[in-house]
């Protein structure tokens, strides 16, 4: 059974939400015990939330990316795609405002829901792709000649970049241009563990997005 797009992206999505929860459990074993295997272990399910935001990234531009992939100078498969930093960068080059606009909550103005965007407090592109390479050093066995691998400060770090990933998807909006679709998909990703859900907004042209 092939899955449309809205549904690999909300699966993914919920993914995100259930890793995002695993981390937390580890983190809050971690603070109690100081055991870094809990460390590690949150550590691991952040990394795979960071990418299953990227893959979920790909579901409305899968045609595009697959072509773009296959006709790199060194073809690929997408579908052996797992990098997240990779994967945000490949994207980029086929639609640069792929990546989750974080949104306020609508408010009705003459009679139409309007949305108002975010300005911080959210995980930029440039953070996602900066902590998803951090993260990477610690899903390795130490080098016993490096004692210093910055824990501390990692541990101090993560709690507000769980924070930020949250307040980039709770409300949000991808753009999808595509030859049978160009407008958005607007995306409720509750806090509260309910099922996140798309509105999509079909624009009559192209449009641009500030």
């Amino acid at each position: 059974m092939t899955l449309k797009p809205e549904e690999i992206y909300l699966h993914k999505m919920k993914e995100v939400a259930e890793r995002l929860g695993g981390c937390e459990l580890f983190l809050s074993e971690y603070n109690r015990t100081k055991n870094i295997y809990f460390l590690e272990s949150a550590i691991l399910q952040l990394r795979k939330a960071f990418e299953s935001i990227s893959l979920a990234a790909i579901a409305p531009n899968k045609d595009a990316y697959e072509k773009f992939r296959l006709e790199a100078e060194k073809p690929a498969d997408y579908r052996k795609d797992y990098n997240g930093r990779k994967i945000l960068q490949l994207l980029r080059r086929i639609n640069k405002d792929f990546y989750p606009k974080p949104l306020l909550p609508p408010k009705k103005v003459e009679g139409k829901w309007h949305f108002e965007r975010k300005s911080d407090g959210f995980l930029t592109e440039n953070k996602f792709e900066s902590f998803y390479d951090r993260l990477g050093k610690y899903l390795h066995s130490d080098n016993p000649w490096d004692v210093n691998k910055g824990i501390n400060n990692l541990v101090a770090d993560i709690p507000s970049v769980l924070s930020e990933i949250k307040t980039l998807l709770e409300l949000h909006f991808t753009v999808i241009r595509t030859p049978k679709f160009l407008g958005v998909w607007v995306v409720n990703f509750p806090a509260n563990g309910n099922a996140p859900k798309i509105i999509c907004g079909e624009a009559e042209g192209d449009f641009v997005v500030e």
